[in-house]
């Protein structure tokens, strides 16, 4: 028989609710405590680009210093503790610093300098050519590092924007690679592109409103940048890679020289266009470039005044006016994404998206001996227009209907390599006789060949904001890291590889969009039909009305009838089309009511049902202990 008198011990201490709560809260203060101050430097990193692991580039630049460096942080950490989002990007800065330390600790010396209000080290600051943040009290804010080494380089961030911080490792270690300028390598530059002077040309510059294009200043820190100018008589002695990006029309003699230069090995990066926006904005013709017979010689084609349109990777555009119907899909402008990137290779494998507007295509020739091998490709929801149709402002809704897809996969950017002969067999033969450089005819060549020049203007890959003097570049696409580790490979350089592309993503909502895209090209093809009839019934109208007997201002009964017949007709199509356009605003309003709900509802009722559900489990258990 069972004692049911036997007491029921009481909890002890510890076990009491008010007690476990305090102990809990003491725990999580000591161990904050001590991570803040031993175990800083650790961090475990889930992000999808392990954006907060140092990189096997920033591992080997780090490893060659074998002299001193001496990296200066100038962080006012005492004017940022008002402002946890600064103080913490401090501590991230100087965290990132630590670790750069910790790799080449014999050569990398770190200072964390705190420049207080009118005191020497805010001097220092001023001096090395940094930049801060006045604060209301009149005190001033820094945020930047200096770096130096034995044989006077120097380098500056003059402030680290938090805009930024997705690309603090590459900010860092582009800087310390350009303290010893004496091995970059040569780049020529051949364009009719107005890259030096930004939008507006030479007059900007002229009126002091030049802002050259980010990729020509990036390329001017990365190179050694030669330009070669549209009458050049011969390409520059030295160089290590040729970039020619939309070229203006070219004789027979540059073309010649461009091709022995190719055939003697060297390297070269082609980017040519159907219709280039960047250069005319505003052109009422396709705007194209061309290598004549070179790219035939390469074993390669690109289809005359044909662009491509491509449904699945169009851009949202903003098309003018307000609500959803103002943004529209162009597909003209394309946004890559890694599964249209050549995974395989060492330069496009290593970004994650490109931007790229009203480009051509590329095609192997038949029977070429060189190999052509696809770096960057459209989807197969894709089809080649007219030229002429990229040019002014198109229909967006028109150049959807009329996209009929051809399955295919076109190439738009590509390595060229292998064994070719030159596009001027005349010349060399003709060139005769020993010369100290004998012509060539054939040779191995090794290039890459794009179809789009637009991917070097600013405003289809980059947002720039203007922080305290210093323009600040937010890369919204890989277009910048696609172009200089292109150069970097080719000219043998390969340190920055990894990093260009780190941080940069946009991540589509791919279900989403393709349930968008469905429901847009489901009833702009009702609409199309519905505009017709409507079309189709006031013609009608307008007939019926011209058929009034000469010299007789009224119609006959029958006539009468027939027009008011058409009209009701008229108003029925007008009525069904604002339906349509109305089903289409709905479907695509729902969706996003659907998302919201999703985001703000259901995720706090799954924590609450958790929650709840664990609540019932204990008490279950309590229950079971006691009986």
């Amino acid at each position: 028989m069972t004692d049911t008198n036997t007491p029921i011990s009481k909890p002890g201490l510890l076990a009491r609710p008010g007690v476990q709560i305090f102990l809990a809260a003491l725990l999580f203060l000591s161990v904050t405590v001590i991570a803040d101050r031993y175990l800083r430097g650790v961090r475990l990193d889930l992000t999808e680009d392990a954006l907060y692991t140092l990189s096997g580039g920033t591992k080997d630049v780090l490893g060659q210093f074998d002299e001193p460096v001496t990296l200066t942080f100038y962080f006012s950490k005492s004017l940022a503790a008002p402002y946890p989002q600064l103080l913490s990007y401090g501590k991230r800065v100087e965290d990132m610093l630590r670790a750069f330390e910790a790799r080449n600790p014999e050569n990398i010396h770190v200072s964390i300098i705190d420049p207080e209000p009118f005191s020497e080290a805010e001097d220092d600051a001023v001096a090395a050519g940094l930049k801060g943040i006045q604060l209301g009290d009149g005190s001033t804010l820094y945020l930047g590092l200096r770096a130096t080494d034995s044989t006077d380089g120097n380098g500056v961030i003059p402030f680290f924007s938090e805009e930024r911080e997705k690309f603090l490792e590459y900010d860092l270690v582009k800087m310390l690679a350009g303290l010893d300028r004496s091995g970059q390598k040569t780049l020529g530059l051949l364009t009719q592109l107005p890259m030096q002077f930004g939008p507006g040309g030479p007059q900007a510059m002229m009126q002091g409103q030049a802002q050259p294009y980010v990729l020509y200043d990036q390329l001017g820190e990365a190179f050694k940048v030669t330009e070669i100018q549209p009458d050049f008589d011969a390409l520059p002695e030295g160089l290590d890679i040729l970039l020619v990006v939309h070229p203006p029309m070219l004789s027979e003699d540059q073309l010649f020289a461009i091709d022995q230069y190719v055939l003697k090995g060297g390297r070269t990066l082609v980017f040519l266009d159907p219709h280039s926006e960047a250069m005319n904005p505003r052109a009422t013709a396709p705007s194209a470039s061309t290598l004549g017979p070179l790219l035939g010689a390469w074993g390669v084609q690109m289809p005359e005044g044909k662009v491509v349109g491509d449904a699945s990777l169009a851009q949202r555009v903003q098309m003018g006016g307000y609500g959803p119907d103002s943004v529209k899909d162009y597909v003209f402008w394309l946004a890559v994404s890694k599964g249209f990137l050549a995974e395989d290779d060492p330069v496009s494998g290593s970004i994650n998206n490109l931007n790229m507007a009203s480009a051509g295509v590329l095609e192997p020739l038949e029977g070429a001996t060189t190999r052509f091998t696809p770096l960057v490709r459209t989807s197969t929801v894709a089809m080649l227009f007219d030229a002429s149709r990229a040019v002014g402002m198109p229909d967006p809704d028109s150049l959807i209907r009329d996209l009929a897809p051809t399955g295919q996969a076109y190439t738009l950017s590509a390595r060229v390599t292998g064994p070719a002969k030159t596009a001027f067999p005349e010349r060399v033969a003709a060139a005769g006789g020993p010369v100290q450089n004998p012509a060539s005819a054939e040779g191995e060549i090794n290039l890459v060949i794009t179809s789009d020049s637009d991917l070097f203007d600013d405003r289809f890959w980059v947002q720039l904001q203007d922080l305290l003097g210093q323009r600040i570049v937010i890369p919204l696409a890989g277009n910048g890291s696609y172009v200089l580790n292109m150069a970097d490979q080719l000219s043998g350089s390969e340190a920055l590889l990894e990093l260009r592309g780190r941080g940069i993503s946009k991540r589509p909502f791919d279900v989403v969009d393709d349930i968008r895209r469905e429901a847009e090209a489901k009833y702009l093809a009702e609409e199309q039909r519905l505009e017709n009839d409507l079309q189709a019934t006031e013609d009608r109208i307008a007939q019926l009305e011209a058929q009034k007997p000469e010299g007789s201002a009224v119609l006959s009964g029958d006539q009468e009838v027939e027009i008011d017949r058409f009209r009701d007709q008229l108003l029925e199509t007008r009525k069904a089309l604002r339906e349509v356009q109305r089903s289409l605003r709905s479907e695509i309003d729902n969706l996003g009511s659907w998302l919201a709900a999703i985001n703000i509802v259901l995720m706090p009722l799954l924590i609450i049902a958790f929650a709840l559900l664990r609540v019932v489990l204990r008490r279950r258990k309590r229950a079971n202990q006691l009986g």
